[in-house]
């Protein structure tokens, strides 16, 4: 393969380094802003280089030791080597590349904030869905790198909770020790995935296994680690990876667990949504809440209803996951509230058919964009304010150029929700003209 020096420029839309040799784009993993690097070159794509560094020819004054072990090989955070108040530079910079691109909006003239730093930059994932594999005579949880055959072991990962970390090593010890074997595609039995969530102190573990289920030893050894609240099983034998299409069985503990968000008590089941990094869904929330005065709200995508439950509005919220809907109202039934109608549907007919029949003072949009029948629905409806939440710069860039015409951005804050990796949430705040 070709080797040559190349100058990076900037960071791409997944964190990696980009340069150009004779006009034409390189893709260098592992190169900052600033830096000149040596690469070998991959040229079997006709449209862009992807180069491997081989050499520091010149260091950006940003690059700082790793915080992670596995960055040579692990994909998960591209900027485990980027100084953090850099990052939050960059993924503002990454907003306006979008708005730049999809929109014709005046971006000097735009209210954007610089982007909210994470509390926490390490140890903040609360929730880990890991392969469970074998791996030099044991069963571990790993991950096999793209492009490679690689194990990433996930059990000392540094974005995920270390108590997370701790209970996966503890049950990979019992796993081992009562002789359980990953996934069998052949004869269907094993266990093929680990679902692991931290909700206040407390872990739900989930197994996806073959036909033969979960040994009753196995059950019993996990549920006497002290932070282990509840164990369940669902058998998944399909080629196919949407685990949540099976009946879930509790072998262990309590079917909810408590926690507090936004000075209220929730409870939350196996199957319901719950946000990876919890205190900063707790700051984008309350950003939220701080954006609405008077009126009532359409609120799209909502989850369990954290934001709903948490406002005296009058509230129509709809969620196309039935189980987050029965969270919610279960919620609503513990909080004594009455002032908010759940409804399980298709989100987009929901608005269409709502939105005709009233206007909304708020429509608070979450999740994978507005399609262009919602924003239509939405501009006929003559809603006073749009807040849309994104963590797609180029879906918000389209949203925000179609609805230009009839509405205005009060304020957009880019939010760190993901600290090391490339993934950001934003939140803009728009009014009817």
């Amino acid at each position: 393969m070709r080797v040559t020096q190349i100058e990076i420029k900037k960071l791409g839309i997944n964190g990696e380094g980009i340069g150009y040799i004779n006009k034409k784009v390189c893709f260098v993993d592992n190169a900052l802003p600033g830096e000149v690097v040596e690469v070998e070159l991959d040229n079997t794509n006709p449209k862009y280089y992807k180069g491997k560094v081989k050499k520091y020819i010149k260091q950006s004054l940003y690059r700082q030791k790793t915080i992670c072990k596995e960055d040579e090989h692990c994909l998960g955070c591209s900027l485990t080597c980027y100084e953090y108040n850099q990052q939050l530079i960059y993924k503002k910079d990454l907003l306006k590349d979008a708005l730049r691109k999809y929109t014709k909006l005046p971006l000097k003239y735009l209210p954007m904030k610089d982007t909210i730093a994470a509390d926490k930059t390490v140890g903040y994932k609360n929730v880990v869905n890991l392969p469970v594999t074998y791996f030099q005579g044991k069963v571990r949880f790993g991950i096999y790198q793209r492009e490679s055959k690689y194990l990433t072991l996930m059990d000392q990962c540094i974005t995920q909770s270390p108590l997370i970390n701790e209970c996966l090593q503890q049950i990979e010890d019992i796993l081992n020790e009562c002789h359980v074997r990953d996934y069998n595609e052949k004869f269907k039995k094993g266990l093929r995935f680990i679902r692991m969530r931290l909700i206040h102190n407390q872990i739900q573990v989930l197994f996806v296994t073959g036909n033969d289920g979960l040994k009753d030893e196995v059950v019993k050894r996990i549920s006497r680690i002290p932070a282990v609240k509840s164990i369940w099983y669902t058998i998944n034998t399909a080629r196919y990876q949407d685990f949540d299409m099976k009946g879930y069985t509790k072998l262990y503990g309590d079917s909810k667990l408590s926690f507090e968000c936004l000075k209220q008590p929730y409870e939350i089941s196996i199957k319901a949504d719950y946000p990876i990094n919890p205190e900063m869904e707790e700051v984008k929330l309350s950003l939220i809440q701080s954006m609405i005065d008077e009126g009532d709200i359409l609120s799209l995508n909502c989850g369990m209803g954290l934001l709903e439950l948490a406002l005296d509005h009058d509230i129509v919220a709809v969620d196309e996951k039935k189980e987050n809907i029965q969270d919610a109202q279960a919620n609503m039934k513990l909080l004594h509230k009455n002032n908010v109608e759940f409804i399980c549907h298709n989100v987009d007919k929901t608005v269409i058919s709502r939105c005709r029949r009233k206007t909304f003072d708020y429509v608070i949009a979450r999740g994978e964009g507005l399609s262009d029948a919602m924003i239509q629905s939405v501009i006929l409806s003559k809603a006073r304010n749009i807040i849309i939440v994104s963590d797609h710069p180029s879906t918000l860039a389209k949203n925000l150029e179609a609805l230009k015409d009839n509405y205005k951005i009060k304020t957009m804050i880019p939010l760190d929700s993901y600290p090391y990796t490339a993934k950001f949430d934003t939140i803009v705040h728009l009014i009817k003209h």
